[in-house]
């Protein structure tokens, strides 16, 4: 079948196309091969969304999944094989898709510190977003794992927030005035019962356990641009748009985490969409298919 606009991502980004797309009543697929909402949906409490004091990822992405269904927005969870950018072609396992736009929002996610127990203190005392999260620690003690710079920004931040940081280098490279940090650190475990209270890690030759409120991991993120990566201008894993969201080939626009740019957070994933969406729209105005 052949769409108007194809979203390639369920995350708020690719939501937020589909809303605009379908209230502009495009034909509109959007494309998952996993769950809708992308990593918006683990957040279980949301309080820099504006509008809402406080809303969890769940709620804010099922009322952004039934705005798309009541503009008549289709969903399809499918793994895409390949792209043809030249005849404007998706191949799956046992379909192709033909579009006239294509939006790309297919995210990102963070790196991690690899370790047993950093899934059971997700979000109980650990986080990768600084902006996300760092308003739970004001004037408390917090660690922040960095690979040389990658946290230099969220340390600016939290600083903000809290004298009491130190910074755990997994590299060498980090440098801040002002602020103790440890480099060549090897994390072993995060200590705590059902919340986090400290980091046993490998301090060169030491084994160390430091004591904290709270951990910021922030080694930077990584996507997947296999599919596009051969076709479409990228740099350091991230695709690369100009203002208005539009890369090298005319039809094809990017949205959200994927896209190189300053800021990810919900809120610029959700204007990515809308303006990723209107361009597309745009574009289908001034082009006979």
């Amino acid at each position: 079948m052949l769409y108007d606009i194809v979203i390639i991502g369920s995350g708020v980004a690719g939501l937020s196309a589909g809303i605009y797309a379908g209230r502009a009543n495009k034909s509109v697929l959007i494309i998952e091969d996993n769950n809708i909402g992308g990593t918006t949906v683990t957040l279980p409490n949301i309080n820099n969304y504006p509008g809402f004091t406080n809303i969890s990822g769940v709620e804010l992405v099922s009322n952004m999944y039934k705005q798309c269904l009541n503009f008549d927005v289709k969903f399809d969870f499918l793994r895409i094989d390949s792209i043809d950018f030249d005849r404007n072609i998706i191949r799956t396992d046992n379909n192709i898709i033909e579009y006239k736009t294509l939006i790309i929002a297919s995210g990102s996610t963070y790196k991690r510190l690899n370790i047993d127990t950093e899934e059971k203190f997700k979000l109980h005392g650990l986080s990768y977003c600084a902006v996300c999260d760092g308003n739970l620690y004001k004037n408390k003690k917090i660690i922040v794992f960095t690979k040389n710079n990658s946290a230099i920004n969220s340390v600016k931040y939290l600083k903000n927030l809290t004298n009491d940081i130190i910074v755990m280098d997994i590299s060498n490279g980090f440098a801040f005035d002002g602020i103790e940090c440890y480099h060549n650190v090897l994390p072993i475990e995060i200590i705590g019962d059902t919340n986090v209270k400290g980091i046993k890690a490998m301090i060169g030759i030491s084994e160390k356990v430091l004591n904290c409120d709270g951990i910021f991991v922030d080694l930077g993120k990584v996507t997947d641009i296999d599919l596009y990566k051969d076709n479409l201008q990228n740099e350091s894993g991230f695709l690369i748009t100009d203002e208005n969201l539009h890369t090298n080939i005319p039809n094809v626009f990017v949205a959200g985490d994927i896209r190189k740019k300053s800021l990810r957070q919900i809120v610029t994933a959700c204007s990515d969409g809308a303006i990723a969406s209107t361009e597309a729209i745009k574009y289908l105005s001034k082009n006979i298919f």
